[in-house]
């Protein structure tokens, strides 16, 4: 398989610190089923669907007032 980026941008009528908090509560917008710390930068989490979809996420930047969180991730 071919290394894949997704980027994606919208505009929403938030605070910046609104916006950041809820990109950062990755749980709330994604799936409870992680595994790990998701708000630190430079730390790895799993996130995982049932026997579905599995992957490991890494914060690799964290921007507070740009509010830009980017993961890598490999899938499991």
């Amino acid at each position: 398989m071919k290394n894949q980026n997704f980027t994606s941008t919208f505009s929403v009528d938030q605070t910046p610190e609104e916006v950041f908090d809820a990109i950062n509560d990755v749980r709330g917008w994604w799936s409870e089923e992680i595994d790990g710390i998701t708000y630190t930068l430079g730390v790895e989490f799993k996130f995982h669907y049932k026997d579905i979809h599995g992957s490991t996420q890494k914060i690799i930047e964290l921007v507070p007032g740009r509010n830009r969180m980017a993961c890598f991730g490999q899938p499991h």
